[in-house]
């Protein structure tokens, strides 16, 4: 693994044929996105240990020390063996593995994802997707587990590399059949489950993911797909900060997709127009997008 001190990058990913497969859009410098560093990495740490260490053998044990060496120790992630990703797969994927094993373990991935080298986890699990087919279960997993995941894919937009491998769009065949699923439709569903969630946490991680995507290129059916939870979202009374994230988001998504989100806007509503006048923030990121629906027909 390189050093923890080189600037990392995940590469361009490539189908068969040699194409790459990430949006063939002029990408931009990366735009930091809206993070959440309150922790006690030290804490988070010792109640990993302390939830799943007597279940673990001794190559996962192995992977415990090489942990601290990275979180507590602060020596970056190439101490982590390639032996890492199956580690991962038994906190995630194993169901007499406790919860609280799994958040801690996503506290960590959070703290660790304001390095650089945190790609170098997300690169070990470009084969197996250990961490996104268990993000995939987001709607039916515990309040706390869906806190911490909504969590994490926020930390992810600290760095670029991160980022990106969020939006990934390489499909892969579902654990247990189903719809092929890629990195961006989960990211989508953690982002539209965690806005429309059922806890304030959730709510604000959502917001926040929404405001992080928009500083992105994604394509046309995800910009609707946002919009929709967006909409649905500013159907009650969200607080300042956080129509300000997502009317923000609804803008870029209006621009990106300038014909299909601005028409839903003006057959699902509410009108952006609702929250005239709670901010002069928020005033300014309506009036454009006003202007496009005045543009836009209805069919």
């Amino acid at each position: 693994m390189a050093g923890a001190e080189e600037q990392i990058e995940i590469p361009t990913e490539v189908a068969d044929g040699g194409e790459p497969l990430m949006p063939k859009k002029e990408k931009k410098p990366h735009e930091k996105g809206i993070t959440f560093r309150d922790f006690d990495h030290v804490k988070d740490f010792e109640d990993l240990v302390r939830t799943i260490v007597t279940l673990c053998n001794g190559e996962e044990q192995e992977r415990l020390r090489e942990m601290e060496d990275w979180i507590v120790k602060n020596e970056g992630t190439w101490v982590l063996a390639e032996g890492f990703n199956n580690f991962l797969a038994s906190v995630f994927h194993k169901a007499d593995w406790p919860s609280e094993g799994r958040i801690a373990m996503m506290r960590l991935l959070s703290y660790g994802a304001e390095q650089d080298d945190i790609v170098l986890i997300l690169h070990m699990d470009r084969k197996d997707h250990i961490v996104m087919n268990y993000a995939q279960q987001f709607d039916r997993l515990p309040i706390g587990e869906q806190e911490s995941l909504a969590m994490l894919f926020c930390n992810l937009f600290e760095t670029a590399s991160a980022s990106e491998w969020l939006l990934y769009i390489s499909e892969w065949d579902a654990p247990g059949g189903g719809l092929p699923i890629s990195n961006i439709r989960v990211t989508t569903k953690v982002a539209v489950n965690a806005l429309l969630g059922d806890t304030p946490a959730l709510v604000d991680y959502g917001s926040a993911l929404m405001a992080n995507l928009a500083t992105k290129e994604v394509f046309d059916d995800v910009c609707s797909e946002l919009a929709m939870a967006i909409l649905q979202f500013f159907q009650g009374k969200p607080p300042e900060e956080q129509v300000f994230r997502c009317m923000k988001a609804l803008g870029k998504f209006c621009s990106i997709a300038s014909r299909e989100v601005p028409q839903l806007v003006k057959m699902i509503g509410p009108e952006p127009s609702k929250f005239s006048g709670m901010s002069p923030r928020v005033d300014e990121l309506i009036q454009p997008i006003m202007a496009r629906l005045a543009a836009v027909p209805m069919f």
